[in-house]
Parts: structure tokens; sequence; C-alpha cells
């Protein structure tokens, strides 16, 4: 078995350099080749100031530097790059010609045992492996831009490619640390780039078919989906701007998949026009003069996702049905290289099937287009009564001890249950289907004779950063107001539940997670974690308990404090306040949580269970109360221009201009 040891990155671009940079922070020999020499050194500056940038931060040393810039060579020479390689990646321009031509050279100076792989973004990795003799040591490597930060890989099997090109390429991406997914039959733009193209268009269709605003279509995917941007904002943006891009993608999806897959007429005319994004001075947006071109949050109430969302989920479930990826890696793929704030499945599963194939059929009736055919798959769920979570089964099931959101594990030997709130890269944001899983997770820990104690903590880095902003981005006060009785209902079950209940507070706590913090009987934080309601930086204010329970804790003095300020507070200083119960440092946090969950275990179950309804029920003599009313005027402070103003300003990371606003 031949041990990967040198690589060949053949273009030392953006992505080739990064690329390389990544393989020698991983131990990995590098060379890396391009046709110029002024290529090669915007390939090393590219590496240099990505070091330079660690050093300021205090990352790295320059003796580091040193030694990762020696395992970098860089060269003009295919021959030179290639001829002790274990694997070459190319990482060129997205052209068949330039990348036939370059692996044929590659191919003749290649070591036999060399695997090929390429990060064609859209090209299918048959096509491509028709320039060499042996495809099967042919696979694509799909990396994110950049590398570094972004971990998902996407890996493509070609019609031909082999199991030694599969298992090296396992082996790759295990050494760089890369999250992988995998496309297990070839298909024009796998799956990360297809479902990105068909998003643009469909957003643009909407313009074009349905009259439907830019920067409406824009806030509603940025604040009802929960996407980083809307896909005229992101496509403008995209390497300064990616009008050209998505012209040349869609054109060759559309010569593989069919005419309806064509690029709607906005998007020709855009590159026609030379309008190709915010580094041209003008794309969907005016860039000129330095425009910023923020989306208002109000905004995504003027328009319905589903428009564009149905499309999507239909291909995606496509994509599924035919083999190519399965629904997990489908859902990973899209979070962590489109930054979905969930997999686009269990989104669907949630919105509902039957209504995602209403949409889809409407679509199709009213346009004609073949991309509009509802799935098969999706008919047949939806016939079945099969429509997500409310019916228990979509394409995935949600039966007993089945979680999408949280994990819930039994310690029959303590005693004790811990529920983690498990989505680490939305910093642990909280939302409907979640509560809903904690409801069902705490009917589980009730009903078992085996648990006597509960911990809930946060998976990552954070305990819960808050509410997730997509759950009042539909402009609805009927929303509103049906969104909270739910969460109120956990959170009173949580002070009622017979068992005692940890907080472990592992890292930031915010918002409507401090919201749920103080709801369980104890708080156990870890020193350097924060604390606080941020809500008043978003023109809002706790709205599930977060005004009550605080007072009770705290009182109101320190309450008003944490709550008009939206400042946090340390650990320490929340001990302090006795707003948690104990602090300790990181390396001792585990251990005082598992200390304390045996202290409770040891006590009276039976005591425990009727001191805190009677604690609970002894202080509602105006806390419920309290709570209604806190419930009721929460919905006009999400749908006001300050809630807009602020939660706009949040996500542009900017401070909230509430002064300059006036008051009716």
């Amino acid at each position: 078995m031949q041990e990967l040891k040198n690589i060949s990155i053949l273009g030392a671009g953006v992505m080739g350099s990064q690329l390389a940079l990544l393989c020698a922070e991983s131990g990995l020999d590098v060379k890396i080749r391009d046709v110029e020499e002024k290529f090669l050194e915007r390939g090393r500056n590219i590496i240099e100031s990505h070091l330079n940038r660690r050093i300021k931060k205090g990352k790295l040393t320059e003796e580091g530097k040193k030694d990762l810039l020696g395992k970098i060579e860089f060269t003009l020479n295919v021959e030179d790059a290639v001829k002790g390689a274990d694997y070459i990646i190319e990482a060129v321009t997205e052209i068949m010609d330039i990348k036939h031509e370059l692996f044929k050279e590659a191919y003749q100076y290649a070591p036999k045992h060399a695997i090929f792989g390429t990060n064609t973004s859209s090209f299918l990795i048959t096509d491509i492996a028709s320039a060499i003799p042996e495809p099967e040591r042919m696979i694509g490597v799909h990396f994110f831009n950049p590398p570094g930060t972004m971990k998902l890989l996407e890996i493509i099997y070609g019609e031909k490619t082999g199991k030694e090109a599969s298992r090296v390429t396992d082996e790759l991406a295990r050494l760089l640390g890369r999250e992988v997914v995998y496309c297990l039959k070839d298909s024009p733009g796998f799956v990360t780039t297809r479902l990105l193209v068909i998003m643009v268009n469909e957003s643009t269709w909407a313009v074009e078919l349905d009259g439907a605003k830019i920067i409406e279509v824009d806030a509603a995917m940025k604040f009802r989906l929960g996407l980083p941007m809307g896909m005229f904002e992101l496509i403008d943006v995209l390497g300064g701007g990616g009008v050209e891009l998505q012209v040349k993608v869609g054109d060759y999806i559309c010569s593989k998949l069919g005419e309806s897959y064509r690029n709607p007429p906005i998007i020709e005319e855009k590159y026609k026009a030379g309008e190709l994004g915010k580094s041209s001075g003008k794309g969907f947006y005016d860039w000129s003069e330095g425009k910023t071109n923020e989306v208002p949050f109000k905004l995504a109430r003027n328009f319905d996702p589903i428009r564009i969302f149905a499309p999507l989920v239909n291909e995606a479930v496509g994509l599924v049905e035919n083999g190519v990826m399965t629904r997990e890696d489908l859902d990973k793929s899209m979070m962590l290289g489109l930054g979905f704030p969930r997999g686009l499945l269990r989104m669907a599963d949630s919105i509902g099937l039957d209504k995602i194939v209403n949409k889809i059929n409407e679509l199709f009736d009213t346009h004609k287009e073949e991309r509009y055919k509802c799935s098969p798959m999706l008919s047949k769920l939806v016939a079945e009564g099969k429509m997500g979570r409310k019916t228990g089964q979509g394409i995935y099931s949600y039966g007993l001890g089945e979680y999408e959101q949280i994990t819930l594990d039994f310690d029959k030997e303590k005693m004790v249950a811990r529920l983690t709130i498990n989505r680490p890269q939305r910093a642990n944001a909280l939302n409907l289907d979640l509560y809903s899983e904690m409801h069902k997770a705490l009917d589980a820990v009730e009903a078992s004779d085996d648990v006597r104690c509960l911990v809930i903590t946060g998976a990552g880095r954070n305990f819960s950063a808050g509410a997730d902003i997509p759950m009042f981005g539909s402009g609805d006060t009927r929303d509103m107001v049906n969104m909270l009785p739910p969460i109120q209902d956990l959170l009173v079950r949580l002070e009622t539940t017979p068992k005692p209940v940890i907080a472990a507070i592992n890292g930031p706590c915010l918002g409507g997670g401090l919201e749920l913090a103080i709801s369980c009987d104890l708080r156990i934080a870890k020193k350097g974690s924060i604390m606080g309601f941020a809500e008043a930086n978003l023109g809002l204010f706790p709205g599930t308990g977060g005004t009550q329970r605080t007072i009770r804790l705290i009182g109101l003095a320190r309450a008003k404090e944490m709550v008009l300020l939206g400042q946090n507070i340390q650990a320490d200083k929340a001990l302090d306040w006795g707003l948690v119960n104990a602090t300790a440092e990181p390396d001792e946090f585990e251990a005082l949580v598992d200390k304390t969950a045996r202290a409770l275990v040891s006590k009276s179950s039976l005591a425990q269970g009727i001191a805190k309804r009677v604690m609970y029920y002894g202080a509602q003599a105006d806390q419920q109360t309290a709570i209604i009313f806190e419930g009721s005027s929460f919905p006009p402070a999400v749908l006001s221009d300050e809630a807009s103003e602020g939660i706009t300003a949040f996500f542009y990371r900017r401070k909230a201009e509430f002064n300059k606003m006036k008051f009716d």
C-alpha cells in the first residue's frame, strides 16, 4: 500500500494555492505548478498573506511559517510537478479543453500509482477522465473555498473510477481533516453546484415570470429560510462577481439536462452588459460609490420563499431517488457547503411535503417546464400520507427516539440523562422543531425508571446563542402568537418535571438560550462563558419568560440591567449575581456537572419532585399572568421597524441606529 506523502497541485490560483498550504499543514510535501511565473508569484503571495495573518493573531511563529513554506515547491514544469507525486490535484479554470490537455501531459510523467483528482465544480468526471488511458485512476475532489475554513469535500465517482482511487482519496480526505460527502453517481454539477444553480435560477425566474422584486426575494431567502445571503446578493459578491460563472455553469448543466435548465434571460442580459457583480460596479444591485445594498429584514414578509424552495427540494429528491447521493450526505453538503441552517430535506419535512408537492405541481401547470415535473418519490410519499414531521414520516422518520437537532443519552449506571442541543454549525440556535424534540426527549426522560436527573448542554463551543432568526421571518402576527405557547410550555415543563434538571452552560448562553437555562433547576457555567439578553440590540426583548424568571433569580434591578442594556456578563459575574449556582474552570467543568448530578440522584426523587412543584406553583400568583403579558407583547416588537433595523444591522455586523429612528 503506497503511503501518501507527495502531492502535486496543478494551478496556483486562489484555490490551488490554498490547497497547497492545507496539504503542507497536514504534513505533506507539495509541488504547485502554473503556466507563468506571475501566476506562481500570485500563489506565493496568497500563501504568505494567509501565514502572515496567523502570525499577527499569535497563531503561528516565524519559524513555523518558514517550515511550512519549506514544504511547498513552485514550478512551471508539469513533469517536475508530477514525477514523484502520490496524488495529483487539478485546480485550473473551468474549461474542459484546458483540463484535458493538462491531464494528458501529467499522465505521461506521473508514477503508475498516482491518483488523479479534479477539483472541477461542475463537469462530469467521466468526461474529464476520457483524457487519460486509465480512467479508473480519476476521481472528483470538489473542495470549497476557502478550504482552510470550509471543511466540506465532495468526492465524486466517475463511471470508471476504481476502488484504489476511492481508497486513496478517502485517506487524503482524512489527512486533510475534511468532512466528506459522496456523489455515488456522476452527475453534472454533482449536488452542491447543481442545487446552487437551481436556487439562483429559480430566484431569477421568480422575478422574470412572477414579477417578484429582487430585494424582497433576497430578504425572504436570508431571513425566512436562514441562508447567509439571498441569491442575487450572493452572485454579486461571490468572487467579486459571479454572473459570468453562473452563465457558464448554467450553460453546461443545461447542455446535459435539457432546455428547461437554461439560464433565465435576466442573467444572460447582465452578462452581455458586463454587469458581472460588485467588482464591475453593478450586477443585480448597483455597487457604485461604495453602496452596501443591505437587505432589510422587514421585506422578508413580502415574498414566500416556497416559490424557490419547492423546485429546489424537487431537484434534491430527484438526486437522492436516482442514487447520486444519500439523503444524509445531501443534507450535510447543504449545511457545510452552502450555509443552510439545517439539512434541505429536513427543512422540507418541516414545511410539509404536501405543501412542496402542491407548489411544484402549480408551477408545472402554469409554466409547463420539465424541471417542474414532480419527483415520483415526492408524489409517492405524499400519496401515502407521509408528509413530514406532522405525520411522523416524510423523507426522514420522526418516531420515538429519532431526533434531528438534539441528542439524548442515558447513563443507566449513574441514572443521569444528557440532552445535547446539537446544532454547533449554528451556535446551537433554537427553533420550533428543536423545542418540539426537547418536549419528546422530556417525555422519554420522565417515562424512564433508569433516570433521576437530566443534564442539558450544547454541542461544540456554545450552550445556545438564542433563537434562530427565521422563526420571526414571516412577519405574520398569527405565526408569532402561535409560536410562543409551545416554547413557554416546554420551559414550564422543565420547572415542574419531577426530575431535577441541570443546565451545563459550556459556552455562550444568550437570548432564548439563557431563557432555557434559567428554566432549569440548577445552572453550572464554564468559566469564560458569557450570558445575556442581546435582544435589546435587535430592537426586541426576551419573549419566552426572560423578563420574569430573571427578576425572580437576581432581582428587578439586575434583571433590568440585563434586559434593557443588552450587555453580556461573564460567568463569574453571573455567579455573584445569583444567575448561576456554580462555575468551574474548563478542565474541571464536566467533573463538577457530574458531581452535582450524582448528588441530586442520591436524594429522594419523590421529595425532589414534590418540592419542585411546591416551589413553582407557590410562586405563580403573578408569574404566569406576567409571562402571558410578556408573550402577547412580543409579536408587535418583532414586527416593528426597530426590530427590522436591529436584525438587519446584526446580519451586516454594524451597530443598529435606533437613535436615528422616529417613534410613532
